[in-house]
């Protein structure tokens, strides 16, 4: 059987969403809170990079170091060293921003090679969220794939013939250990299953027959002071062409050819400019109330 081999780089870039954090003063919130990373890969990238500016001045204000907090805890060396004892690493590789890329190549090389075995570097299932996942696809004027929902459309369709999803060891198969009802996963069982980092490495199991690769920054979920390791990420693979590049951005706004800006001093001006209209918010309300 052909194996397809997906890499999210969210994989590397941590949050905290799952669990409280602690804050310097000793108090404890929702990581839903405090991180707060909603994503929508339809968002212009003016919105995104107010979204991104508004995070970090909050975390700085906070007394939080959000670099130290999001920095990749395993090393791309590190990993591809595991994965090249287990892959033959010459194969065709691409990049692009957004997951969905991922059910195009999975119905392509299905096509050529079968269905495939497709294993997933993640830090979500990408199997939907919703019941309604399978019949929207069906409804779609041409057969539309997104970023949470390649995996499930790919086993829907046959082109994914079974599908391993492994999460980083920093976030653990949390999104299975709630009592969340997946009705439209019932069809499909026996034919995906989830595991950890850690797990995946002890299972000692090799990926074989290897066709493509992909890897994608997903930056609705990475921060764009990410991005450069996004890129030493791919070379550490081998040579990756950028879909984004040769067949037009899907779903994202962003080529991973080019690397986001950001300037940390403009975190600064956003501190600045917050505390400022605080104090005009404050002399209004007195004027009003005085």
């Amino acid at each position: 059987m052909s194996s397809f081999l997906t890499i999210d780089y969210d994989f590397f870039v941590r949050h905290e969403m799952h669990k409280d954090v602690r804050m310097p003063d000793g108090g404890m919130l929702s990581g839903m809170l405090v991180y707060d990373w909603q994503m929508n890969e339809g968002r212009l990238p003016m919105l995104d990079e107010q979204i991104w500016l508004g995070r970090a001045a909050s975390f700085k204000r906070w007394g939080l170091d959000i670099q130290a907090r999001t920095a990749p805890e395993l090393s791309f060396q590190d990993f591809m060293l595991e994965l090249g004892i287990r892959a033959d690493t010459h194969v065709p590789a691409w990049r692009s921003d957004s997951h969905a890329w991922a059910g195009g190549i999975a119905r392509d090389y299905a096509n050529q090679f079968g269905p495939l075995s497709v294993l997933n570097f993640d830090a979500h299932h990408d199997l939907g969220y919703d019941s309604d996942v399978i019949s929207r696809y069906a409804k779609s004027e041409h057969g539309s794939i997104h970023c949470d929902d390649w995996a499930v459309i790919g086993l829907h369709e046959g082109w994914i013939r079974n599908y391993t999803v492994v999460y980083p060891d920093w976030l653990g198969s949390w999104e299975w250990s709630s009592r969340i009802k997946r009705p439209w996963l019932k069809e499909f069982r026996g034919r995906y299953r989830h595991t950890t980092w850690s797990e995946w490495l002890q299972s000692g199991k090799e990926i074989r027959n290897l066709e493509v690769a992909h890897f994608c920054r997903s930056s609705s979920w990475v921060p764009p002071w990410h991005d450069s390791g996004f890129s030493d990420l791919c070379e550490e693979f081998g040579y990756v062409g950028c879909l984004d590049c040769d067949f037009g951005q899907h779903n994202s706004p962003y080529d991973t050819c080019a690397h986001r800006a950001w300037d940390w001093q403009q975190v600064e001006d956003e501190i600045k400019l917050r505390e400022e209209m605080h104090k005009l918010l404050l002399t209004l309300n007195q004027g009003l109330t005085g």
